[in-house]
């Protein structure tokens, strides 16, 4: 504004005085005013800076970067027709903490319980008091939730003795507490009335998952769902689970259901001439169950493959120790001798 005013009143007094004929002294004012005004106007342009597209808060207007396509999200293509979604499988992403809250921009909650190795909640071992964890187990396990008198009974000292029912009430409160708020402003372990407790339909229990996963494998016998199933696999199933009503024909029948699918992995990759993949799946079983001979049979014979006779033997030698503890007669099954027997010969 300031130099367009001294523009514009050196123009009019140089014009004034050239017309009137007045002093010269005023024109040659005049005139030297409207050349340094343009001097000034000059060299002002000439020196500006390459001016952004400025908004109205005067943060530079740069124009956007195109936007980079979100990563559409795999569905396995083994995923069979038959009422078996993507949600059913999906693991959700562990907490950092039990009940961390989550701002708006993060994960939804989500409650995540492992028993297929040692027993954890949200990724943590001792995140929740033996009581509360032993809680959500046993929900966990039973689809359909548990009345209160069943409560009582599995989480008291033993048959005879059930939990009191106050006792019962302040546990549920607590760990509640504990885990935070579930997805829909619901909690995790809900009341369905007539004293009917359940857990949250986003709970996420591994060995359920895992059923649904070999399910899929042995009847379609594709590798891709059993190898997804074994790689929940962490260990001894249950370990820390020291309660008096987990029946050990659930636990043995949770290690056979594991053994089974390393088997029918196993031997499909030897099907498809990959001893590597046969071995590691069979290795994943029998960190479950040491003395599962036809496990050590699939071991020898993809080391075999792999044209390691030193495997061979060493299978042989640490199957033959296994068995010693647990055999009758301290041998391997006479098909695991043969086995060995064949490979060698050849």
């Amino acid at each position: 504004m300031a130099l367009s005013s001294a523009l514009a009143f050196g123009a009019s007094q140089l014009a004034g005085a050239l017309v009137t004929g007045r002093a010269p002294g005023i024109a040659v004012f005049a005139a030297g005013l409207l050349a340094g005004a343009l001097i000034v106007a000059l060299a002002s342009w000439l020196e500006r800076p390459i001016q952004h597209n400025q908004a109205a808060d005067g943060i530079d207007d740069v124009p956007p970067v195109l936007p980079v396509a979100a990563p559409s999200v795999s569905v396995p293509a083994w995923l069979p027709a038959r009422g078996i979604t993507a949600a059913q499988l999906a693991e959700p992403e562990d907490c950092s903490s039990v009940g961390a809250s989550k701002g708006p921009a993060d994960a939804s909650p989500s409650l995540l319980i492992r028993v297929l190795g040692s027993l954890t909640v949200n990724g943590q071992a001792g995140a929740l008091v033996p009581a509360q964890s032993q809680l959500l187990v046993a929900l966990a396990l039973n689809r359909g939730g548990l009345a209160n008198k069943q409560l009582r009974r599995l989480l008291g000292s033993d048959a005879l003795h059930p939990k009191p029912a106050d006792s019962l009430r302040q546990l549920i409160a607590r760990t509640r507490r504990a885990l935070g708020q579930a997805p829909g402003d619901r909690e995790w372990i809900e009341h369905l009335g007539h004293g009917h407790y359940a857990l949250h339909p986003d709970a996420w229990l591994d060995w359920r998952v895992f059923e649904t996963l070999t399910a899929a494998g042995m009847q379609s016998r594709e590798a891709a769902p059993l190898e997804d199933a074994l790689g929940l696999v962490r260990g001894q199933p249950f370990t820390g689970c020291y309660y008096w009503w987990l029946e050990p024909e659930l636990v043995e029948s949770v290690r056979a259901r594991v053994v089974a699918a390393a088997e029918a992995l196993a031997t499909l990759k030897l099907t498809k001439r990959n001893p590597a993949a046969a071995a590691r799946a069979a290795r994943i079983g029998l960190a479950v169950d040491s003395s599962a001979e036809q496990l050590w049979r699939i071991v020898m014979r993809a080391e075999h493959a792999a044209g390691n006779l030193a495997g061979v033997r060493g299978a042989w030698h640490r199957c033959r120790n296994v068995v010693s503890d647990v055999a009758a007669d301290g041998r391997p099954d006479p098909a695991t001798t043969a086995v060995y027997s064949e490979l060698l010969a050849r």
